[in-house]
C-alpha cells in the first residue's frame, strides 16, 4: 500500500497513533496487514486520504475488494469525526455506493466530511476519485460516540491505556 497521488493539504499525524493497543485495520502504522492511511486536511476544512492499492487487497484480478473499499470510506469518514470533534464512535449504518471498480495500483482520494448531527449520532459522507477526478464511490455513513463503558468492555483496556484514551469517550452530539 503506498500512496501515490499529491493533493494540497495539512498532513495530520493521528493523536491515536502513540497509543499501543490501537491497532486499527484502516490507520494504525503498527498494522502489518493494515492500510496505514494518511490524512491530510483541505483546505476547505474536509479530510482526505491519498492511496493506492496493491494485490493484496484484490478480488478479481486487478480489482480492489468491495469490502476493502468500504473500509476506506468508513475509516476516513470516522476518523474526520475523531479529529473535529475530539471522540471515537462506532459505525452504525454505512451505505456505499459503487460506480466504477478502483484499480490496483492506481492511485484514489477519499474525502470525507461531517454533514450532520442529532438523536445522538453523527452523519458524514464522503467519495472516492480516480486520479483524472473521476467518481468511483460515494458513501453515507451514521455514527454513534463510543461512551467509556463501553471502551473498558469492548475494547479490554487496562487501566493505564483507559487513563491514556478516557477524553475520547462520553461526548453528547446534541440535537440539531
Amino acid at each position: 500500500m503506498s500512496t501515490a497521488q499529491h493533493t494540497t493539504g495539512e498532513a495530520i499525524e493521528l493523536p491515536w497513533h502513540a497509543e499501543p493497543s490501537f491497532n486499527c485495520f484502516g490507520c494504525s502504522p503498527r498494522n502489518p496487514i493494515g492500510l496505514k492511511l494518511r490524512l491530510k486536511r483541505l483546505p476547505n476544512g474536509d479530510h482526505a486520504a491519498e492511496t493506492t492499492f496493491s494485490e493484496n487487497y484484490a478480488s478479481y484480478p486487478g480489482i480492489v475488494h468491495g469490502g476493502i473499499v468500504n473500509v476506506l470510506l468508513d475509516e476516513v469518514m470516522g476518523d474526520t469525526l475523531a479529529l473535529v470533534h475530539g471522540l471515537l464512535a462506532f459505525s452504525v449504518t454505512l451505505r456505499s455506493k459503487m460506480l466504477l471498480p478502483l484499480a490496483v495500483g492506481e492511485p484514489y482520494l477519499t474525502v470525507a466530511r461531517i454533514s450532520g448531527r442529532g438523536n445522538g449520532v453523527l452523519h458524514t459522507q464522503a467519495e472516492i476519485t480516480g486520479s483524472d477526478g473521476e467518481l468511483h464511490a460515494m458513501a453515507t455513513g451514521t455514527y454513534q460516540p463510543i461512551r467509556s463503558e463501553q471502551a473498558r468492555k469492548l475494547m479490554q483496556l487496562d487501566d493505564a491505556a483507559f487513563g491514556r484514551v478516557q477524553h475520547y469517550f462520553d461526548h453528547g452530539t446534541g440535537e440539531s
